[in-house]
C-alpha cells in the first residue's frame, strides 16, 4: 500500500492502493488499484469488465487488482483460522475447491 501518494479510481472514485517494495536502491512500485470496482492501471489485472487476463492464468488464486495473487487454498486455510468453514466459503464465492 502506498503512503505518499493516493488516487481515487477513474471509474467509481474510491481510493486506490498499490504494493511497494524498498530493494535497497530504490522502491518498486505496482499497479494502482481498486478493490471495489476491480479496476487497475495494468491491463493484466484489471477485472472492473470481468476476470482480468491474469485471472484466467491463475484460476485457483484470487487475483487482486494491484498484481497481488493469493491461492484459494490459502484464503481457505486463513478463514478457518477464524472459526468459518473456509473450504466452504472459497466454494460459494470462486465455484471451487480449495
Amino acid at each position: 500500500m502506498s503512503y505518499g501518494e493516493t488516487m481515487q479510481c477513474p471509474k467509481c472514485g474510491e481510493g486506490c492502493d498499490r504494493d511497494e517494495v524498498d530493494v535497497g536502491v530504490g522502491v518498486i512500485y505496482g499497479p494502482w488499484g481498486c478493490h471495489c470496482c476491480g479496476w487497475s492501471q495494468s491491463a493484466e489485472y484489471d477485472r472492473s469488465e470481468g476476470p482480468s487476463p491474469k485471472q484466467q492464468e491463475m484460476p485457483n488464486h484470487y487475483v487482486d487488482p494491484c498484481g497481488g495473487a493469493t491461492p484459494h487454498r490459502g484464503l481457505a486455510n486463513k478463514l478457518s483460522r477464524f472459526g468459518l468453514n473456509g473450504p466452504a466459503v472459497v466454494r460459494e464465492v470462486f465455484g471451487d475447491d480449495a
